[in-house]
């Protein structure tokens, strides 16, 4: 029977409770919805689907399923649990049989303990080439490497003794050079006898089977190599590169597949730090972040964010933020993306810069609602801002608010990076508690303590642990959580590398908790400053927004963190003036906001500057009106309109106005007069650009990011039950039949291309006949088949929507 037909069969079996448990893990089954249990099994038996489940296995999970593929493929068929146990060097037996109970409720193993155990659908292809690390089978090599497989009987003769070679070839010297180096005997002997060399470079290959050595006959290959070779040991794949086939790589394994099951997680925790000192870093890290993003706002007000014709903020750009903001590049880079991600930054269409779009609305919340926002665009973003500054496989560098920055991954990766911190912190506590370490107990969900010493949660603790839970996904793992555990200690969530009580509520998903209790541990923003002889203002913590706002207007800031100096000169008092104060008021804000008195020096620099401003009148004009005639001055200037344009007299003979020329002529024309334009159309007219429209704000709940980003919902799942059922009682959909009856097609293909087997092929022709033919598949990809025609010794391509039907020829394995 087909494997996707007896998994059809074994869904139908389950219950309700059973069914839902499966596409709650695996979602996709069901997206979109599938008429029957036959439809059911065929996308699970897909390559797609399969992968999607592969990538949410941990570490022990897919090691046994590994195994049973391996096994299935070297025995031909399903495997029994005693035989899937010998294939760990050490197992533990009730834990086994947890993972593969496991793995038959994913639909990926059909069969149960007490039976045989058969991988689901195209497990193998989606697994890869090389399954628990291990190389292809002998039989494979040689029907992939030409001179391999003559080698084999060569080899045979050399590894076996006192077996008859005479009538033997390459199908059939593969299973004996398989069963001599499963016997332990066999190989301790043969391994007693080889050179110097050879057993430290099959140990290289040992969990990486494909390496690099020289396979020269010509004397380019070393003894032992070349001893290797001549056993089979390993296959030449070119004159550079050698493959550990699967029986050698088993053997150097203690004839497993792999030496341990690895059923313990990896949360073991070198460093610890005092509470006390986590503590105050992530506070001070919050109120840093919060205030670099304040002035970054500011900056983005008064002068634009421009961005390369390429996309992206270039080098030079992001160098002048981090002089202003007095920070790193990539802590620059940073900021840039979280304000872009959480709306406070927008790109002006008309001439793409990056502006501020909701200063005045981040000002107005509380430090608590401002780290929440921050925390949950965080955790949302489908960014890498870490990635900013690296180069790309052309040479290129990355660029802030680039497109290469783009990660669809990083919410699942932040996820998976803070439940790994919570998992770390959680059992490394339970271990200090149970050895009589303090600091280790906590009393609550939420209740860190407040003394002893807490876990360093350290880049390598974290992958390796990430690594466990979805081995799959190490690699982007390894290139992401660094750069991302350094931003969670920005935000706070971590804090002298430890994570803190807002990380935990947050990796707990309370993020209202999280927010109080941020709210409840910064010490409240201060409303006065001490004014200084030397023209200067120190803030004795961190401003309230209005008061920073104002000592901005009147001054520049120096230096960074909470002790702020603010210098006052000349040029900082024009431009408050600039912006409509005067020394009455500048002098008021002062002593309102200044816990000493105003210093003289102080006092006659506004009063000085204020008195000499003015003296010259700088405005804008956008159109002119000249004329010799006081009657039309006079006739304009008494038109009510006038005064909506904004008409000004500078000189007898002279108007002026805000508006544009065509606008001034308008209004000229419909006084009865016929006006001259010395205007050019394009030129001249200056018009007030609109600012960018304020981003609503995502909802908390649409931001935070599932590990999972397929989901269904229980009506969605209740709703597929109905229909399943409904099917399984009814007639069955015959669109549903035919899906199914393809993949049991590209099932038995790929069974075929395996085994090498002739099959007999029926499929459509142009005209709609039915046409079979005896052919020899070899790959199966991108919806066409490419086989091998014996009969004309030509290769050729068939669509696969074309297939009627598949059938695998009995007799041994074609050598076409």
């Amino acid at each position: 029977m087909s494997a996707i037909r007896a998994l059809a069969d074994e869904l139908a079996r389950r219950s309700d409770d059973e069914l839902r448990r499966l596409l709650a893990v695996r979602p996709d089954l069901i997206l979109p919805p599938v008429p029957d249990f036959a439809a059911l099994a065929a996308r699970a038996s897909t390559r797609a689907s399969l992968q999607r489940a592969l990538d949410n296995l941990t570490r022990p999970q897919l090691q046994v399923l590994e195994a049973i593929v391996v096994l299935s493929e070297d025995d031909g068929g399903p495997i029994a649990y005693e035989r899937l146990l010998s294939a760990f060097a050490t197992a533990d037996r009730p834990g086994l049989d947890a993972i593969v109970a496991e793995l038959g409720h994913r639909a990926l193993v059909i069969g149960t303990v007490p039976q045989e155990l058969l991988p689901v659908g195209a497990l193998a292809d989606a697994l890869g080439p090389y399954p628990a690390g291990l190389g292809r089978p002998f039989r494979t090599l040689a029907r992939s490497i030409p001179r391999f497989g003559p080698a084999l009987v060569d080899a045979v003769r050399l590894v076996v003794d006192g077996l008859d070679t005479e009538a033997m070839n390459s199908a059939s010297a593969a299973p004996a050079l398989d069963r001599a180096l499963a016997d332990p005997l066999t190989w301790s002997r043969v391994m007693t006898d080889a050179p110097e060399g050879a057993a430290m470079l099959l140990s290289r290959l040992r969990d990486a089977p494909v390496g690099s050595t020289s396979t020269g006959g010509d004397g380019g290959a070393s003894p032992a190599v070349r001893w290797l070779l001549e056993r089979c040991l390993l296959a030449p794949l070119d004159a550079l590169h050698v493959e550990l086939p699967r029986g050698v790589g088993r053997a150097l394994r203690g004839h497993a597949v792999h030496t341990a099951l690895e059923t313990v997680p990896p949360v073991a925790v070198g460093r610890t730090v005092s509470a006390r000192v986590r503590d105050n870093a992530a506070f001070g890290a919050i109120a840093e972040t919060l205030r670099l993003m304040t002035a970054l706002l500011g900056s983005a007000a008064g002068t634009p964010v421009a961005t390369l014709r390429s996309g992206g903020v270039g080098v030079r750009e992001l160098r002048r933020l981090r002089e202003v903001l007095r920070t790193t590049d990539a802590e620059a880079a940073w900021l840039l993306e979280l304000a872009a991600a959480v709306g406070l930054l927008s790109l002006d269409p008309d001439d793409s810069r990056w502006k501020a779009s909701r200063l005045d609305a981040w000002e107005a919340l509380d430090r608590e609602a401002q780290w929440l926002l921050l925390v949950e665009g965080w955790l949302s973003v489908d960014r890498a801002p870490a990635l900013v500054g690296s180069r790309m496989p052309d040479g290129t560098a990355v660029n802030a608010l680039a497109a290469e920055a783009s990660r669809p991954d990083a919410p699942m990766v932040r996820q998976r990076l803070l439940a790994a911190a919570l998992e770390l912190s959680s059992t490394a506590g339970t271990s200090h508690e149970a050895a009589g370490r303090p600091g280790g107990a906590r009393t609550g969900p939420g209740d860190d303590g407040e003394a002893g010493d807490v876990p360093v949660l350290t880049d390598e603790s974290v992958i390796a642990l990430a690594t466990w839970h979805q081995p799959r996904l190490h690699r982007r793992f390894a290139r992401l959580l660094p750069g991302m555990l350094v931003e969670a200690a920005l935000l706070g969530l971590t804090g002298g590398g430890a994570l803190t009580l807002a990380g935990r509520l947050v990796a707990e998903g309370r993020f209202e908790d999280a927010s109080r209790a941020v709210g409840e541990a910064l010490p409240a923003p201060v409303a006065h400053v001490v004014l200084q002889a030397d023209l200067t203002a120190v803030a004795p913590g961190y401003l309230q927004p209005e008061v920073a706002r104002g000592l901005l207007r009147l001054s520049t800031p120096e230096g960074q963190g909470p002790a702020t100096t603010y210098r006052f000169s000349a040029e900082s008092i024009r431009s408050a003036l600039d912006l409509g104060e005067d020394a009455s008021s500048i002098l008021g804000f002062l002593r309102t906001h200044s816990v000493t008195e105003i210093p003289q020096a102080l006092s006659y620099l506004v009063e000085d500057t204020a008195s000499r401003y003015g003296s010259l009148r700088v405005g804008r004009a956008g159109s002119y009106l000249h004329t010799e005639d006081d009657a039309v001055i006079a006739t304009v200037l008494a038109d009510p309109r006038a005064a909506s344009l904004g008409v000004n007299r500078i000189a007898p003979t002279v108007l002026v106005a805000p508006a544009s020329p065509q606008e001034l002529v308008a209004l000229l024309r419909s006084l009865g007069f016929s006006p001259a334009s010395d205007a050019v159309v394009g030129i001249g007219a200056v018009t007030e650009r609109s600012e960018p429209v304020p981003a609503a704000r995502v909802p908390p709940e649409q931001l935070r990011s599932r590990l999972n980003p397929w989901s269904v919902a229980e009506e969605e799942i209740s709703a597929q039950l109905t229909a399943l059922r409904s099917a399984r009682a009814g007639a069955p959909d015959a669109a549903a039949a035919s899906d199914s009856e393809t993949l049991v097609s590209l099932e038995t293909l790929r069974s075929a291309i395996r085994s090498r087997s002739r099959i007999r092929l029926g499929t459509a022709d142009s005209e709609g006949n039915h046409v079979r033919q005896v052919l020899v598949p070899l790959s199966v990809s991108g919806g066409r088949l490419r086989v091998f025609d014996p009969e004309k010794q030509v290769e050729k391509v068939v669509s696969v929507h074309r297939v009627m039907d598949v059938e695998i020829l009995e007799g041994s394995p074609s050598d076409g």
